[in-house]
């Protein structure tokens, strides 16, 4: 909005002005059963060397079904040497979905951690997260063959 002003001298100014046009403690209710399920990396550490050779390890993790599943990450593999740690600075987005169930509930979503090797990849972590619809933000670790990685899990209620 756009308002005209004199100054002391008599010369017009045209100033912008702003209105505050949300009403007080308004909140709009959340209606129905939409959940936003997020899963990010916190950390991951190799505490043993898991390749034979003796070289860095080569990890990749897999997040899902295998009618849905997603590869992190998409080409190429995290490279870590012996009781290194891997942090991502804003944590890495491993898997997200909108679910829409009416009874809230839970659901399971697999989770699992590779090293890739020469013919066949090892297989380090092989878990189910069982997540609760409407938890707020949590932490979850698993460890396992010489890796340890921990997990924000958060599953919130959305009007999206």
């Amino acid at each position: 909005m756009w308002e005209l002003k004199f100054d002391d001298m008599g010369r017009k100014r045209v100033v912008k002005t702003y209105t505050d046009t949300s009403a007080k403690g308004d909140r709009t209710p959340i209606e129905g059963w939409r959940y936003f399920v997020h899963i990010s990396l916190v950390s991951i550490k190799v505490e043993e060397e898991t390749d034979h050779i003796g070289r860095t390890s080569e990890i990749y993790i897999e997040m899902g079904s295998r009618l849905r599943s997603k590869r992190t990450p998409d080409h190429g593999e995290i490279e870590i040497d012996r009781n290194e740690v891997f942090k991502p600075s804003d944590g890495l987005s491993l898997y997200s979905e909108f679910i829409e169930k009416k009874d809230g509930g839970s659901i399971e979503v697999p989770f699992r951690v590779y090293d890739k090797d020469l013919g066949k990849d090892d297989k380090l972590i092989d878990v189910k997260l069982t997540i609760k619809l409407g938890q707020g933000k949590e932490y979850e670790s698993f460890g396992g063959n010489g890796v340890k990685a921990k997990l924000a899990i958060s599953a919130n209620r959305t009007r999206f």
